[in-house]
């Protein structure tokens, strides 16, 4: 049995409840991928990985129930909580070695928020499919209207770019990028950046936006290294807007500008950190040439791979042990 059929046969499984559909898959050379059980993706979409020959369709992901932040029905495989919403099965399935790429929907950190609480890369930007996507603007839960982009999540930086680069047409790097980091930021970057105060992150959705509306066209590159995700609070606006108890839970899920990066039209990027959910946020406006530059400048930033993560959740024989034989 090759790994593929492994896979195919761990998605009928189910074991994390995180599937909605299947499709056979049993030849090796293919990378396989699960898509958000949504209209918002689209079929054309993904017959665009499937024409290049190295990809194919594998799962059809479950999500939380009305794009909520958390999934109340599903439990992230590492932490025991409820699940990071709304791409949570899309963000499970790649993390438990089901789909090599996943693909899904992000509206105000629906995609960005459930990679980075599992450690994976994560990739959302509005130029993707978006002539699809103009139709499906929508209102949330704190009253902001937004049109959702199209995002993928990966467990290597190579392969996020691989299909970042099957449906967009990269350009040229910016040499010597304007990078701006937070005066609270102590990491040592391979390149050069420039310090300012940030707003407080974990504020309002409208005091963030405008923070990345003042200076995303100032710069080539924003980083906010964000997290832990959903660790110690509940990073879900209908949980959080009831009093100053609740609010204070919803800040100590300590999602912050991963909940705008969409809504004010910007891509982003997210390169996980050794801490469980926390990750380094690269944001720049939608312009072919900063997006390049993202990525160029995401591989010099030291990503960690957990050697027990990754040894014990791609060991998918675990799953099928020997039975107990009675004599």
């Amino acid at each position: 049995m090759n790994n593929n059929q492994y896979k195919n046969k761990l998605a009928k499984l189910n074991p994390y409840n995180s599937i909605a559909d299947i499709f056979e898959i049993n030849e090796e050379k293919y990378q396989l991928i699960g898509v958000k059980n949504v209209a918002q993706v689209s079929n054309n979409l993904v017959k665009m990985f499937e024409e290049t020959g190295l990809y194919k369709l594998h799962t059809l992901d479950k999500y939380a129930l009305g794009g909520r932040a958390i999934d109340l029905s599903l439990i992230n495989p590492i932490t025991g909580r409820y699940m990071t919403g709304s791409s949570s099965g899309t963000a499970i399935n790649v993390f438990t070695y089901i789909n090599d790429l996943g693909i899904g929907i992000d509206g105000g950190g629906s995609v960005l928020a459930p990679a980075m609480s599992l450690n994976l890369f994560s990739f959302v930007c509005p130029l993707i499919d978006s002539v699809h996507l103009d139709g499906f603007s929508k209102v949330s839960t704190d009253n902001i209207k937004f049109r959702p982009s199209v995002g993928f999540m990966t467990r290597e930086l190579t392969q996020l770019k691989t299909a970042a680069c099957t449906v967009l047409q990269f350009d040229n790097i910016i040499e010597n990028p304007e990078v701006l980091i937070s005066n609270d930021d102590q990491y040592t970057y391979d390149f050069l950046t420039n310090k300012i105060q940030f707003c407080d992150t974990l504020g309002s959705r409208d005091t963030l936006i405008k923070f990345l509306n003042t200076y995303l066209n100032k710069c080539d590159v924003i980083i906010s290294i964000e997290g832990p995700i959903d660790t110690a609070g509940f990073g879900d606006t209908i949980y959080g807007h009831f009093d100053s108890v609740t609010q204070n839970n919803q800040r100590l899920a300590n999602k912050g500008l991963i909940r705008v990066c969409n809504m004010a039209s910007a891509t982003a990027l997210s390169v996980p950190c050794k801490e469980l959910g926390v990750s380094f946020v690269l944001i720049c406006e939608s312009n072919i040439n900063k997006i390049a530059t993202l990525f160029d400048l995401a591989s010099k930033i030291d990503s960690y791979d957990d050697e027990l993560i990754s040894r014990y959740y791609s060991n998918l024989k675990m799953y099928f042990p020997d039975k107990y034989e009675v004599n």
